[in-house]
């Protein structure tokens, strides 16, 4: 039976959608083809982590950081470890600040990477999540490499690192991203020439500037609707200031843009990665705080706000000690994925069905970071 265009359904897309890329409920309200109401349901995924904290001495919290969001925990790592050296009023060694940088960098490809392969994925071509997966092992074979873990690394401690670089692991940092060529080409193969991606994408799903700033997105999907901000280079952290580079923006703000600028972030953070190794100097890699730093105290009644720049945007992290010491009172985190799966409940009005999966994986968000 053919329903009229006029009636109006109710309908529920995920949390078992794939494409909802992980546990995203979207109730729309749909005419004919077109979504009139979308109410996203994020409550399925609840971590909880911002409660644990305040149970956990500030050293234990860095492996809860690690798996909010789970394709880039490294960046997240830095924001909370730049958030206790702030309070205790310390710089980790130079060496160290350089490590961090390359490893937040090579977590950047990783993720766009996944970003580029499951939106595309979305769409039917299988293969760019596939050869993603090839170069992503690469990624996780050197963090393992250094580290002795895959994904949740929690290697960055208050002072400095816990592991340091070696030179066969350098050679081979420049192995993987001199090998970069072939994924890349792929991509734009595949994807950004492709007419049926064009296609799919382009017009599609589109974030005014002015939205943007008025709904709080940040990161690739600000940059794509042209506006200029980015930590690494607003306010620096880590090695970027001794850094040359500049924010990648375009203008269109559609499906399209967006997943082109982390195909072009990719390719920037392999030149930031070769400043980082040719800058890198010798020396310490954790200051005098590692031995003691299950032990850490933090001067009380403080409060502190730090942010990096994550592949989903920016991730802060704010910190309130009352009286106790050894623990949070509060940890708050300011999540990038939170905003963009708000942003849904304008975003998907008057968009065709087909359209909604290219929307939701143009926007990268993942919902362990969304529903901390």
């Amino acid at each position: 039976m053919t329903a009229a265009e006029s009636d109006v359904y109710s309908i529920n897309f995920g949390p078992h959608h794939p494409a909802t890329h992980g546990v995203l409920r979207l109730s729309l309200e749909i005419s004919g083809e077109e979504v009139i109401v979308c109410n996203p349901d994020i409550g399925y995924l609840h971590r909880g982590v911002e409660k644990i904290a305040e149970n956990k001495k500030f050293v234990s919290i860095i492996p809860y950081v690690d798996r909010l969001d789970y394709l880039a925990p490294s960046p997240q790592e830095h924001a909370y470890v730049t958030a206790l050296e702030r309070l205790l009023n310390i710089d980790p060694p130079m060496r160290a600040v350089f490590i961090r940088t390359i490893i937040d960098e090579l977590t950047r490809i990783s993720s766009h990477i996944m970003g580029i392969g499951s939106a595309t994925y979305d769409l039917g071509c299988l293969s760019l999540f596939l050869y993603g997966f090839e170069e992503r092992e690469k990624v996780m074979d050197i963090f393992e490499a250094i580290t002795g873990a895959r994904m949740h690394l929690a290697c960055y401690v208050p002072g400095g690192v816990l592991a340091d670089i070696s030179d066969d692991i350098i050679e081979r940092v420049y192995s993987f991203l001199d090998g970069l060529g072939f994924y890349l080409n792929a991509v734009e193969k595949m994807a950004l020439n492709s007419r049926i991606f064009a296609k799919r994408t382009k017009n599609i799903g589109v974030i005014s500037a002015k939205m943007a700033k008025r709904h709080g997105i940040s990161g690739v999907n600000l940059r794509a609707s042209g506006i200029p901000y980015d930590i690494r280079k607003s306010i620096p952290y880590g090695a970027y200031a001794d850094l040359e580079f500049e924010p990648i923006i375009l203008t269109g703000g559609d499906c399209y843009d967006r997943t082109k600028l982390r195909f072009l972030e990719i390719q920037q953070s392999v030149d930031l990665i070769k400043q980082c190794l040719k800058l890198m100097p010798s020396g310490a890699t954790c200051n005098h705080l590692h031995p003691s730093l299950h032990s850490l105290t933090l001067p009380p009644h403080s409060i502190v706000y730090a942010a990096t720049e994550t592949p989903r945007g920016e991730f802060g992290v704010h910190l309130l000690l009352d009286k106790e010491t050894t623990k949070p009172y509060r940890l708050h985190f300011k999540s990038p994925c939170f905003a963009h799966v708000q942003l849904l409940k304008k975003l998907l009005i008057g968009a065709q069905i087909p359209d909604i999966t290219a929307i939701l994986g143009s926007l990268d968000f993942i919902m362990g970071c969304c529903d901390r």
